[in-house]
C-alpha cells in the first residue's frame, strides 16, 4: 500500500468514526430534546412566569461561574488524553480536587451576597440547592462527559446525555404528583422544585463518576502538575466564561433589573432556542477532541476539517432560522396564555442558533490548533460588550433590550473570530511556500554540487 492510499484509509476511518459518533450524539440529542421539551413544558406551567423567572435568575447566575468550577482543567484533559491514555489518571485526579474546591468555593462566597443580588421572595434553601445543583454536580457530570470524548466513548456520553434530562423530567413528574400547589393561582413552590432539581443533579452526577471509574480508571494526584493544568486550564475557564455571560448574563439582569416575569418569559423562549441548537450540540461534542487531534499538525489541517463540516452547518442555519419563525406562535399553546409575549421574543431570537454554529466552527479551530489565548479575548471582548449594553439597554427596552444586546455582541464575536481564523491561516499558508520554496532551493544547490 502507497503513501496516497495509506491517507485515503486513514481519510475515510476519520470520517466513519466522526459518523458514528456525531449519529451517537445526535440521537441522543433528538430523544433528549422530547424529555427535555417534556420537562421544560411542565415546569414552566407547574411554576408559572414569576416563579419560573425565579429559578431561571438563580440557574443563570451559576452559568455565569460554571467555567471557573474545574478552571478548565477539564479541557486541558481532553488536550492531552485524546492523544497520550496514559495521561488520564493524574489529569482526572486534579480536575476533580480543583472541581470540589472551587464548588465550595463559590457556593458559599455568592449565598452570601445573594441578597444584593436577588429580590427577597427567593429563599435562601432554593439558591443553595440550585447552586450546588449547577456548580459542583453538573461540572462533575461535563467533566465525565469530557472523560469519554478524549477517550473515544462518545457512546457513554450521549447516554449521561439522556439520563440527565430523564432525571429532570422524572423530578418535575414528582413536583406535579407528590406535592400541591403552593397558592390558590394553581403554581408549585419554587422551592419545592429546587430540591427535587437537586436531587435529580446529584444521582446522575455520582452515576456517571461511577461509570468513569469502572471503564477508564481511578483518579491519582499529582499536585506538582496542578500548576501547569490550571495554566493552560484558564484560557479555556476564561473562553467559556465569556461565552456564558453573553448567553446567560441577559436573563440575570433581566431578573435584577427588570421583573421576574419577564426573565420567565424571556427564559422560556431561550429555552426553545436550546432545544433547537441539538444537532450543532451533537456535532460539537463529536468532533471536539478531534480539533485537537487535527490541531496537532497545525491550523492548515484543522481549518480543512472546519470546512469539511461548512456544507451542513450552513444548511442548519437555513433551516432553523425559517423553523422558529414558523413555530413560534406554538409557545402559548404550549405553555399557556400567560407566555404570549414569548412569541415575538423568539421570533427576535431566532438568528441565534445560526450565529452560535458558525462562531463554533472558527473557535473550535483556534483552539485546536493551539489559539485558545485568541479565543478567549475574543469572548472576553463580546461578553463586555453584551454587559454595556445589557446596562443601557434593559432600563430602557425590558426584554427586547436583552434581545438587541446579545444579538449586537454574539455578532460581533462572530465576524471578529472568523477574521483572525482567515488572518492566522494565510499566515500559515505563507509560511509553507516559503519552507517549500527553501527545499526546493536546496535541493536544486545539492544536485549542482553533485
Amino acid at each position: 500500500m502507497n503513501l496516497q492510499e495509506l491517507k485515503s484509509k486513514l481519510s475515510q476511518l476519520t470520517q466513519k468514526n466522526l459518523f458514528q459518533d456525531t449519529s451517537w450524539m445526535l440521537i441522543a440529542r433528538l430523544i433528549n430534546v422530547v424529555v427535555q421539551a417534556a420537562y421544560f413544558i411542565i415546569v414552566a406551567r407547574a411554576l408559572g412566569a414569576e416563579n419560573y423567572g425565579s429559578f431561571v435568575g438563580v440557574t443563570s447566575l451559576a452559568s455565569l461561574l460554571f467555567p471557573f468550577i474545574a478552571l478548565g482543567t477539564d479541557s486541558v484533559l481532553v488536550k492531552e488524553v485524546s492523544v497520550n491514555r496514559q495521561a488520564f489518571a493524574t489529569h482526572w485526579g486534579n480536575t476533580l480536587l480543583i472541581l470540589g474546591c472551587n464548588s465550595a468555593l463559590f457556593v458559599t462566597v455568592l449565598l452570601l451576597i445573594s441578597r444584593w443580588i436577588f429580590p427577597d421572595n427567593i429563599s435562601m434553601l432554593t439558591i443553595s440547592a440550585l447552586l450546588l445543583a449547577d456548580l459542583l454536580f453538573l461540572g462533575l457530570l461535563e467533566a465525565t462527559n469530557k472523560v469519554f470524548r478524549a477517550v473515544d466513548l462518545v457512546k457513554k456520553t450521549a447516554q449521561l446525555v439522556v439520563l440527565s434530562t430523564g432525571a429532570k423530567l422524572l423530578a418535575a413528574l414528582g413536583l406535579i404528583f407528590l406535592f400541591k400547589p403552593a397558592d390558590d393561582s394553581g403554581h408549585f413552590s419554587v422551592t419545592t422544585w429546587s430540591i427535587l432539581y437537586f436531587v435529580s443533579s446529584v444521582a446522575i452526577a455520582i452515576l456517571a463518576a461511577g461509570t468513569v471509574t469502572k471503564l477508564v480508571g481511578m483518579p491519582r494526584l499529582d499536585l506538582k502538575r496542578i500548576k501547569s493544568d490550571i495554566n493552560q486550564g484558564i484560557y479555556f475557564s476564561i473562553g467559556m466564561s465569556a461565552s456564558n455571560i453573553n448567553n446567560n448574563i441577559d436573563k440575570t439582569m433581566l431578573a435584577s433589573i427588570a421583573t421576574l416575569e419577564a426573565t420567565g418569559i424571556y427564559g422560556s423562549a431561550y429555552r426553545f432556542i436550546n432545544i433547537g441548537n441539538v444537532p450543532l450540540n451533537a456535532l460539537s461534542a463529536a468532533c471536539y477532541a478531534r480539533f485537537f487531534q487535527e490541531g496537532a499538525r497545525g491550523i492548515r489541517n484543522c481549518f480543512k476539517f472546519a470546512k469539511r463540516l461548512l456544507p451542513m452547518i450552513l444548511a442548519y442555519c437555513i433551516i432553523s432560522i425559517l423553523g422558529y419563525q414558523i413555530l413560534a406562535p406554538v409557545i402559548p399553546k404550549v405553555l399557556g396564555a400567560e407566555y404570549a409575549n414569548a412569541v415575538e421574543t423568539l421570533r427576535w431570537l431566532a438568528p441565534i442558533p445560526a450565529i452560535t454554529c458558525l462562531q463554533w466552527l472558527a473557535a473550535d479551530t483556534l483552539t485546536g490548533s493551539g489559539h485558545q489565548k485568541i479565543r478567549s479575548l475574543v469572548q472576553v471582548a463580546a461578553a463586555i460588550l453584551n454587559i454595556i449594553l445589557n446596562l443601557w439597554l434593559i432600563p430602557i427596552y425590558g426584554l427586547y433590550g436583552a434581545i438587541w444586546a446579545t444579538l449586537t455582541s454574539d455578532t460581533f464575536r462572530l465576524v471578529i473570530l472568523w477574521l483572525i481564523l482567515f488572518f492566522l491561516h494565510d499566515m500559515a499558508e505563507q509560511k509553507a511556500i516559503e519552507n517549500s520554496e527553501q527545499d526546493l532551493e536546496q535541493s536544486l544547490e545539492q544536485d549542482n554540487q553533485g
